[in-house]
């Protein structure tokens, strides 16, 4: 339907007189720019009603311990909550909306994976939007080659993608292997120790 759309408009901004053309380029740009924005909108609603199911899944699961007359199963569940909610804490905290959306994107993606993601660092860390980019990238490479983790440390300018699991073989550009495991560096820091300075870009 969206691109019928499209190629309707191109087709009139064909046929269209100069004046015309510029409203109807207009109109395509404003089309998109929506487009754009809804599917933005359509995956945050889909994040949120993920990590809402998983919080009442928890919270069912130490009220079942409850009434079970098991305390201790209970706060244990409880305090696992509690750990991974003030861990994500650090996500809205002097963060840009775009790093924070990035965080619980990911986040949900993993866990409809059944993957177990950590993010190490987040305090140092010191976002741009080509870092933003480039993490994207290597994030979609790790969740096809992972199996049960990942983890993605920072330092400042710069992360670390690591995974245990895989075992080094054919791998994409930029990545290594680790002992054990792979591993992938965007701008090492200097005080790291491994045999190359920096990853590719």
């Amino acid at each position: 339907m969206r691109l019928a759309i499209l190629l309707a408009l191109g087709a009139v901004d064909y046929e269209l007189s100069r004046p015309w053309r510029l409203f109807v380029v207009l109109a395509t740009v404003v089309y998109l720019w929506q487009w754009t924005a809804f599917s933005h909108r359509r995956e945050a609603i889909r994040v949120i009603r993920q990590r809402r199911h998983r919080l009442g899944n928890q919270l069912q699961l130490a009220l079942g311990w409850l009434q079970l007359g098991n305390t201790a199963r209970a706060e244990e569940t409880l305090s696992l909550v509690m750990e991974s909610e003030r861990a994500q804490s650090q996500w809205f905290r002097h963060l840009p909306s775009r790093w924070t959306y990035l965080f619980l994107r990911w986040d949900s993606v993993a866990e409809e994976r059944g993957i177990g993601i950590a993010w190490l660092g987040i305090p140092t860390l010191s976002p741009t939007y080509r870092m933003a980019w480039m993490l994207e990238r290597r994030l979609s490479q790790a969740m096809d080659m992972v199996k049960t983790a990942v983890t993605i440390e920072f330092y400042g300018h710069g992360f670390r993608i690591y995974m245990a699991d895989v075992v080094p073989g054919h791998l994409p550009p930029g990545w290594q292997a680790a002992d054990p495991g792979i591993e992938y560096w965007w701008r090492r820091p200097v005080s790291a120790n491994a045999p190359n300075s920096s990853a590719p870009m």
